[in-house]
This record gives structure tokens, sequence and C-alpha cells, in this order.
């Protein structure tokens, strides 16, 4: 109850602080540090990561025979940052892309590796009956001030002011709602768990493909960027070796494995970082309670969304996504949705034997 009522306390604390006067505004606050933490000097580029050192997992790489098809017909070439300066739309930061740089996808974005040890994660075309578009989503879109800069808002007025029709003009307004979102999504996590999170960058994004005819197709869609880490996913660390019984007809089409924490899998891990990787899955735990308790929101966290730095061990969360409790499907098994995601974690660290 006391490590509730601490969550409880804080949550007020920051809802106190959004209708304090003279505070800096939201994005000041969550950019805050970050042309520090993500600054590269193109000419002193560290050596790129071994591919083999990503935290890469290669069954989301996999795309069927059309989407492969499409790739090869209309191929990646780059992406810019795009705002609002000199009255019209202004373009900057480039970031060269190519297929051989594409390293996973999630359910919302595209992930391509930078030249300079950085990922930018493109979102996909999504529809307004997403279950991601929940409460969240109409609080930003009813505060679109609050989670876009001004030179943002400013991009999506011209912007809807080039197109025709009111559907168009509604789509825009969507992927900048989108953009904000992301943003406030983040900022859910990064304000209770700041260490554990990787420092993200949100932005507006142009993203070119390569046409058969020499025309460029352009897409306006948000995107975001982070460093490059070497690592390994959660569940690369995990070796199936004990099957869980169920039923035959469940055995059969979808079988479970007990979680063990596979401690030779990337060299021997020293009992004290094993404790600290303990804690801070501990601290997500309670993270996760308290989102879905003072809330309503279920932290969407599985193995993918994870990693373990390497040679450094440490817990690192770098996808982060909410969404309502009533959205959100449960298991038969645990009718509150975040006993899944608890449970999950929690199988995962009692396998480190720490007693």
């Amino acid at each position: 109850m006391a490590k509730k009522g601490r969550f409880s306390e804080f949550g007020e604390a920051i809802r106190n602080f959004w209708n304090s006067p003279g505070i800096p505004s939201f994005i000041e606050i969550l950019e805050k540090g970050l042309d520090k933490e993500l600054f590269f000097d193109p000419d002193r580029a560290d050596s790129q990561i071994p591919k083999e050192d990503l935290p890469i997992d290669f069954r989301l790489r996999q795309s069927g025979f059309a989407r492969k098809f499409y790739e090869k017909l209309f191929p990646v070439s780059h992406v810019f940052r795009i705002t609002h300066r000199y009255g019209r739309e202004f373009l900057d930061n480039f970031m060269p892309l190519a297929s051989d740089n594409y390293i996973g996808r999630g359910s919302y974005k595209f992930v391509y590796t930078l030249p300079w040890n950085q990922v930018v994660k493109i979102g996909k075309s999504k529809l307004p009956s997403d279950p991601i578009f929940g409460s969240l989503y109409k609080e930003v879109q009813n505060n679109l001030e609050r989670y876009l800069k001004p030179e943002e808002i400013g991009l999506m007025h011209h912007l809807q002011k080039s197109v025709w029709g009111e559907s168009k003009r509604d789509e825009i307004r969507f992927k900048f709602a989108r953009l904000g979102l992301e943003r406030l999504h983040y900022w859910k996590l990064k304000s209770l768990i700041p260490d554990l999170v990787l420092p993200t960058r949100f932005f507006m994004g142009l993203r070119f493909r390569r046409s058969p005819f020499g025309i460029p197709v352009v897409t306006l869609t948000p995107c975001d960027n982070q460093n490059l880490l070497p690592g390994k996913h959660l569940k690369e660390f995990i070796r199936l070796n004990e099957k869980v019984r169920q039923n035959p007809i469940q055995d059969a089409l979808f079988p479970k494995w007990k979680l063990n924490f596979d401690t030779h899998r990337f060299g021997i891990i020293n009992k004290s970082k094993l404790k600290k990787i303990a804690l801070d899955f501990h601290r997500v735990i309670e993270v996760t309670r308290y989102l879905a308790s003072e809330e309503k929101l279920i932290f969407d966290i599985h193995s993918e969304n994870i990693i373990i730095t390497i040679p450094d061990f440490e817990l690192k969360i770098f996808d982060y996504h909410v969404f309502d409790e009533h959205l959100y499907e449960p298991s038969k098994e645990n009718p509150s949705p975040e006993v899944d995601h608890i449970n999950l974690i929690k199988e995962f660290v009692s396998s480190f034997e720490l007693g």
C-alpha cells in the first residue's frame, strides 16, 4: 500500500504541477537535454555497432511476398524532419535510409539504423479505429497546443490550406495529433522511471521512396529517433526448455513454455548486476500497477520493448505505448489485463534464482 500511495502522490504532484502558473511547457520539459543526449558529429562519428550486437528480433524483420515486392519496386530512400519556417514548410535533419538498414517493425513503426549509431522509427499508417487512439488521443486532439510545438501547429495549418476537401484536412490533423500522442505515451513512462526509458525525440517526418519511373513517393508521417545501444531483446536471454501443461488443443496450437533466464547466453553475468536488473524489473511492475489502478491505463510491455545492454547489463525500455484498460483485451486467466504483463516479468525474474 505504501508503494501505491507513493505513486498516487507523485501522480497528484504532476497534475498540480501542470496547473501551476509560470511553468515550462510540456514540450520544453519533454525535450530538455535531448540535444545533448542525441548529439552526433558526422565528421567524428563512432564506428558502427556490429549487427550481431544489435537488439534485433529477426522474426520482426520478416515480411510477406507482397511487402518484399513493394520494397523492391519502391525502395525507401531517406527521411527529413519537416517543420514550418519562413512562412512555408522547411526540411532539415536529412536521414539516409536503405533496405539494408531495416532492422525491424512493430505494430506501429518501421525501424531503420542510421550511419551515426542512431535509429529512426517511421510511423505506419493507422486507422482512427485502432485501440491506441483512446482517451489519451482525445486529450491530445482537444489540446494540440500543449503537445505540439508552435512551428508544428503552423506546419499543420499550412499543409491543410494546400489541400482540397475536408477529409484531407482531417487526415493531416490526425497525423499531427498522433505525433502529440506518441509524446504523451513517452511522458507517461519517462516521468515515472526516467533512467530506464531511452531518450527519444519525436518529430513530423517526410519519408521518400524511389519509384521505377523516377518520381519520388513522399509520405508525411510521425517519426522518432533514439541512440542505438548494443544489447539483446529480453527474449534472447530466455531458454525455452520446460513446457507448461495445458489441454491437448492448446498444447498443439498455442504451446506455452516456462521462461528461464540463461545466465550463460552472453557470458557469465555478475550476481550484483542480476540483482540490479531484478530491482529495475520490480520498478517496472510498480509503474504498470500504478498506471492500471490510478489511471486505468495498460502499459503495453513485451519482451520486444525491453533490451538488456551489453556489456553493462542494464535494463532499458525503448518502445512506449499505453492503452485504455477497456480497449485492451485481457486473457481468460487474468481478467485484469495488466496482470499478464506483470506475471511475464515476475516469471522471468524468478528464474534468476536470487532467493
